[in-house]
C-alpha cells in the first residue's frame, strides 16, 4: 500500500471530485436535455462546486474570497435564472455564504468556525 499523506489524498480526492462534477454538469446535454436557462444553470452551479473545491484545497488561504464569490454567484443564477421554489433557496444559500465570508474577513466568527479560514501553524 502506499503511504501518502493527508494533504496529497486530499489533493487526489479533489481532482476526483472535479472529474466528477464537472462529467455531472455536462451530462444532461450529453443525454439530449434540451438548451434552456434551467439547466444551463444547474450544469453551472454544479461545475462551480466541483472547480471550488480543487481550487480550496491547493490554495487554502483563498477560501474566504472563493466562498465570497461563490455566494454571489449562487444568489445571482439561483434568483435569475431557475423557477420559484428554487430559486429562493439558492438566493438565501448565497447570501449565507456571502455573510459567512464577509464575518470571516472582519474576523467576527466564533473562534471555532475561524479556525477553518486562518490555519495557524503549529510547531513540532
Amino acid at each position: 500500500m502506499v503511504n501518502m499523506s493527508f494533504k496529497s489524498r486530499m489533493h487526489m480526492y479533489s481532482i476526483f471530485f472535479l472529474f466528477v462534477m464537472v462529467s455531472l454538469a455536462i451530462s444532461p446535454f450529453y443525454f439530449g436535455e434540451p438548451f434552456t436557462a434551467e439547466n444551463i444553470s444547474y450544469s453551472f452551479l454544479i461545475a462551480l462546486v466541483g472547480i471550488i473545491f480543487p481550487v480550496v484545497s491547493f490554495r487554502p488561504q483563498w477560501n474566504k474570497a472563493i466562498l465570497f464569490i461563490e455566494g454571489i454567484l449562487f444568489a445571482i443564477i439561483g434568483y435569475t435564472f431557475l423557477k420559484v421554489p428554487y430559486n429562493y433557496v439558492f438566493l438565501v444559500f448565497g447570501l449565507f455564504f456571502v455573510a459567512i465570508s464577509i464575518l470571516a474577513y472582519m474576523r467576527k466568527l466564533p473562534p471555532r468556525f475561524l479556525k477553518f479560514f486562518y490555519q495557524t501553524s503549529k510547531k513540532k
